[in-house]
């Protein structure tokens, strides 16, 4: 290099894309060809990551940082963690270290703290003189492009799966998968600079920031030592695992070909699906380099039949980009409205109870119905539940039973799911509400019945319900119908060892669907006068 050529010093910004294959931001920055590279992690205690955290959801962040960095130092760099607000640490840092390029993943979705943190971040960048490389690539088109061909001519965005589905087919081809840096790729790093020790991933959830501003005594987990012990997660963390999990839940390709979500077992003691969104949500695995492999399974495929989306594998990623769509659109048009009731134009306006009681005893497990308890204690244990599972605890917190707000359930969700994704968590409450996209309240999740006949025997429940492991199959689901001499030999007092129904499930489901009834009446109504409103002011100017 002459002594006229200026020193480049990159830094990629590394948030949720969590990995190195089919980087297009990492791979921007890499291309300046660096005298000095610092890839960097931000720990951010106020970020939607950690803002609501269960220590297995903090764990797997950590498995994906010391996975990420174990990478890296492969290829002779490291993952540089620092703490604290991105808008105050990346900017000293870019004074500290000479910084000349910064790369980062786009967030496009509009949630709320990081749409305000990045805008931040450009405007300060751009201050310093420091060069931006940004990409989308958590869906598989960037949302905007999406929201460009779906709107052309004036059209409405596409607020179905059908009509997304038709938007989808007439983009144009996807772009590859990018492979992996080399060690060509990254400057020379100095040994004493890989193993100093400073800047490290964290070793534990209790090495993690609290939100900034709150009180630890006021933060909804607060989790200690013993808290973090014997973490027993369905999956671990970090891109080196996520993509022998795509390869080994791929690897039957006629069961990829002929993959129905809704024929998957949500009473399986072991994952009947991929389980593989933990991975996508965190950005271990992108979603071009998932659909790209459901391609080459499905190529293989001696069977004769093949599903389709929305039910397939490959509807599944489809979901997760209307999904994405959906909380860019609401927020586009009401900034940080997507996992909210107010001003979400997604959103009817039902007027929920607010029970703390009954919210508790939800998020605990403690309904007194054996198979909703049992769901809830799994993702308490594990972080990740079926998605049948997740539908109909969903609809027993609110239209179903306990008639509770959906954006506590939102918030419970957000805080246990290890593959907690802020839009598509929005879109599933939505929908399973009722509030949003799907209209058919009348259709509900029997807490008692749903399940019984792909698990007759119970094993589901005895597992994560231990307390009535000894209740024989014919009152495993329903215990408070079983004689009091059947319950005193399993060892079980209802209201001691197991709780009583918190609700009588047929009373309060007639009256729900009543209330949601009215509810789904008014909204009609209302909008009914608003457009009669709206033709009125159009007459008058005409």
């Amino acid at each position: 290099m002459s002594k006229n050529t200026p020193t480049v010093v990159a830094m990629h910004w590394f948030r949720k894309g969590l990995r190195l294959h089919d980087n297009p931001a990492l791979k921007s920055a890499l291309e300046q060809s660096p005298q000095k590279f610092f890839p960097v992690y931000v720990l951010d205690g106020n970020a939607y990551q950690l803002l609501r955290c269960s220590p297995l959801r903090a764990n797997f962040m950590i498995e994906c940082l010391q996975d990420l960095d174990s990478s890296l130092k492969k290829l002779g760099s490291r993952l540089y963690v620092l703490e604290g607000d991105p808008t105050i640490v990346l900017p000293a840092k870019f004074e500290e270290w000479g910084v000349t390029h910064l790369s980062f993943e786009e967030d496009e979705t509009g949630e709320p703290y990081a749409a305000k943190r990045d805008e931040m971040i450009v405007q300060k960048a751009q201050a310093m003189n420091v060069n931006l490389f940004t990409a989308c690539s958590e869906t598989l088109y960037p949302l905007k492009d999406y929201m460009k061909k779906g709107t052309a001519g004036g059209k409405a965005i596409a607020n179905s799966m059908g009509s997304f589905q038709k938007l989808f087919n007439s983009m144009p081809a996807m772009k590859k998968v990018l492979p992996a840096p080399t060690k060509d790729d990254f400057p020379d790093m100095k040994e004493e600079n890989l193993y100093d020790g400073e800047f490290v991933p964290p070793k534990r959830p209790t090495d993690l920031p609290w939100p900034r501003g709150i009180p630890k005594d006021q933060v909804e987990y607060v989790w200690g030592a013993n808290d973090c012990r014997n973490l027993t997660p369905a999956v671990r963390g970090g891109e080196s695992i996520a993509r022998k999990a795509l390869k080994e839940s791929l690897k039957d390709s006629n069961w990829v070909a002929t993959f129905e979500k809704p024929q998957t077992s949500c009473t399986s003691i072991k994952p009947s699906t991929t389980a593989l969104s933990p991975y996508l949500s965190w950005g271990c695995l992108s979603p071009r380099e998932v659909w790209t492999a459901l391609d080459e399974a499905i190529s293989k495929a001696t069977t004769n039949g093949r599903s389709k989306p929305p039910v397939s594998l490959h509807g599944q990623m489809l979901w997760r980009d209307f999904n994405n769509l959906m909380a860019h659109d609401a927020n586009r048009e009401s900034p940080g409205c997507w996992n909210k009731i107010e001003g979400n134009k997604y959103c009817r306006n039902v007027p929920w109870d607010d029970d703390p009681q009954l919210l508790e005893a939800w998020k605990k497990g403690q309904t007194g119905f054996p198979w909703i308890d049992a769901t809830m204690r799994q993702l308490r244990q594990e972080g990740w539940i079926h998605h049948l599972g997740r539908h109909a605890v969903a609809c027993f917190l609110t239209r179903g039973d306990l008639w509770q707000s959906w954006e506590e359930g939102a918030k419970h969700f957000e805080a246990e799911l290890l593959d907690a994704d802020y839009a598509l968590n929005g879109f599933n409450w939505l929908w399973l509400s009722c509030s949003g996209f799907f209209y058919q309240y009348f259709r509900c999740y029997s807490p008692i019945t749903f399940q019984m006949k792909n698990d007759p025997n119970g094993n589901y429940i005895r597992k994560f319900v231990p307390e009535l492991r000894n209740v024989p199959s014919k009152y495993i689901y329903c215990p408070w119908e079983a004689p009091s001499g059947v319950l005193e030999k399993a060892g079980v007092n209802l209201g001691k060892e197991y709780p009583k129904p918190i609700v009588d499930h047929l009373e309060v489901s007639k009256e729900n669907m009543n209330r949601m009834k009215q509810a789904y009446d008014a909204q009609k109504k209302r909008e009914a006068e608003r457009k009669s409103t709206s033709a009125s002011k159009k007459q008058r100017m005409s």
